[in-house]
């Protein structure tokens, strides 16, 4: 695969540790994931997972959802993505992971609950941290995780599914914004370097040589979702390069498809603090190596 430029997506800023906590106030459906430093996870309402089960043909979809101080964006995108959703007639749940949102995201979660959105809060732990909670609770046949500014079209998620339909050996599907048949808004010059470099040590420390590895759209069947994410020790902005590499050391199947991508303002983003623990964090996960290859 010919390697372009990658770019950072980043929706949060906050890459400290996790502060330690052993306080688990409710564990349904939540996987073992002793592997990152522990969370305090709190699910304030579970969907009815045999909804629609057997109704429909459909496939069924959960559909992941990191957080971080999103209150004026998280409704309408959770509006559109269950206007989509429905009209599909998707069997589907949508899975918020608030990340410690010191703003009205949690207020304006529980205004729009229903049977369909699931809302799970841990201490502020980072991006990696919120999606691995997200994806290792989720129930359905195909998992994906999507920003929360829905900076991806949610009309994707229907190539990806015809994809996964018809190519029965690809476990893994990744969004990228730089292959040839897509178009993307032109990031600042700034964080073009940073993606430039970001992309070379991740090419010659691991060897993923993929255009994009930081889109945040990706999907994934259930069973590989959980085998990955059970394995994923990054809580920060890297822990999609993680994925990749562990799928890459256990001959999984991944494909790369371009999709329609839109830079949104208002994210949580500081290039400056938040490109060195990524960087730093390629040189972790390439001592990670034995760990991450199946026994």
């Amino acid at each position: 695969m010919t390697k372009t430029n990658a770019d950072i997506n980043i929706v949060a800023t906050d890459t400290t540790n996790i502060t330690d906590t052993t306080n688990i106030t409710d564990t349904t459906n939540i996987t073992d994931t002793t592997n990152t430093k522990d969370t305090s996870i709190n699910i304030i309402n579970e969907t009815d997972k045999d909804k629609g089960k057997g109704k429909t043909n459909k496939p069924s979809l959960s559909i992941v959802l990191p957080a971080f101080n999103e209150e004026k964006r998280i409704k309408y995108t959770i509006s559109k993505l269950r206007s989509f959703l429905k009209l599909k007639k998707f069997n589907y749940e949508i899975i918020v992971v608030d990340d410690g949102s010191t703003d009205n995201t949690i207020n304006v979660l529980k205004d729009i609950s229903n049977s369909d959105l699931r809302i799970i809060t841990i201490t502020r732990s980072g991006k990696g941290a919120a999606v691995k909670t997200g994806m290792l609770a989720a129930n359905y046949e195909y998992i994906f995780f999507m920003d929360s500014d829905l900076s991806t079209d949610e009309q994707e998620i229907l190539k990806f599914i015809n994809i996964f339909k018809n190519e029965k050996d690809v476990e893994i599907i990744i969004g990228s914004r730089y292959l040839p048949e897509k178009l993307t808004v032109i990031q600042p010059p700034f964080r073009n370097m940073v993606g430039k470099t970001f992309s070379f040590l991740k090419s010659q420390l691991l060897g993923l040589n993929y255009c994009d590895s930081q889109c945040g759209f990706k999907a994934f069947r259930k069973e590989t979702a959980q085998k990955i994410f059970s394995k994923v020790t990054i809580n920060g902005f890297s822990f999609d390069v993680e994925v990749l590499y562990i799928a890459e050391l256990n001959k999984i199947k991944v494909k790369e498809v371009g999709v329609e991508w839109r830079h949104k303002p208002g994210g949580h983003v500081n290039i400056m603090i938040d490109s060195v623990p990524m960087i730093l964090d390629l040189f972790k996960i390439y001592l990670k190596k034995n760990y991450y290859l199946d026994q």
